[in-house]
């Protein structure tokens, strides 16, 4: 069987959603089991990231007790989509998953939520729940998060799948990561897909995950890339660390790449002077 690519598959999903949307709403196509079943566990995205020991890309849900992770390799396009949603940044023309979102709306129909069901061979399956459980589509789970992250829909994971998930302590070294968290910033390291997608090509630096409010105030944002801490080049997350282990309440100056534009803020230890 030739192989399928991420756009082909992308396409496709797309005409199954088309289908779904434009489909007639005979009683054929009335669904039951629009009410969340108790086995379904709310989740947010938490991280987005490339794994070098795979050299795939990897969404990483978190549940709502932030005690437990689901890490899922996903492709490189929906990885970008999911990272721009999650930091609220519109592509300058729409990607697929743009497509399809306004597809469903201009067809008068929604997006009700999502949910991670099973995993089969290592192969995780998921499910799209449209219009108050009318309809449902079964997806992989990357375009149903894409999908959901733009439709601003809850994602949900069967609680079975957490069973063999590592818990946010004990995530194997290279699946998530490292971050850090100082001057009111969560900042984690900048890897090349990361920094295409911020429009940022030269690679150095740290990216702004979370925000703290006092940080927000003095003009700081996620998406946000940090590329020196006072005079001191930043290139990777121990530069960021040693710099800002120096920093007393007098402030430091932190220059910061936003769509390739540099600006300067001042932060303290709590966040903002």
């Amino acid at each position: 069987m030739k192989a399928v690519g991420g756009h082909q598959l992308c396409l496709m999903f797309l005409a199954v959603v088309v289908a779904a949307c434009s489909c007639s709403r005979s009683p054929s196509n009335l669904l039951t089991g629009a009410k969340v079943s108790p086995d379904e566990v709310r989740v947010q995205v938490a991280r987005v990231g490339f794994d070098n020991e795979t050299g795939s890309n990897y969404v990483l849900l978190l549940d709502e007790s932030d005690s437990r992770v689901l890490p899922i390799m996903i492709g490189e396009s929906e990885a970008t989509a999911i990272l721009l949603a999650l930091h609220g940044i519109k592509p300058e023309r729409p990607l697929t998953h743009d497509l399809v979102r306004s597809i469903i709306g201009k067809t008068g129909n929604r997006v009700d939520r999502i949910e991670i069901g099973d995993m089969r061979d290592e192969i995780y399956y998921a499910t799209i729940y449209m219009d108050g459980g009318r309809y449902t589509i079964d997806s992989r789970p990357s375009d149903a998060i894409a999908l959901a992250m733009n439709m601003n829909a809850p994602i949900y994971v069967n609680n079975k799948l957490f069973e063999s998930a590592p818990t946010v302590g004990l995530v194997p070294r290279g699946k998530i990561p490292d971050t850090a968290h100082a001057l009111g910033l969560t900042v984690e390291q900048l890897t090349p897909d990361l920094a295409i997608a911020f429009n940022d090509p030269s690679g150095r630096g740290v990216l702004v995950s979370e925000v703290d409010l006092s940080a927000q105030k003095a003009g700081v944002a996620r998406g946000d890339i940090v590329v020196k801490v006072g005079s001191i080049d930043v290139k990777a997350l121990d530069d960021f660390s040693r710099q800002v282990a120096k920093v007393n309440n007098t402030g430091v100056t932190v220059t910061l790449n936003r769509d390739g534009t540099s600006r300067t803020v001042t932060l303290t230890a709590d966040g903002a002077r």
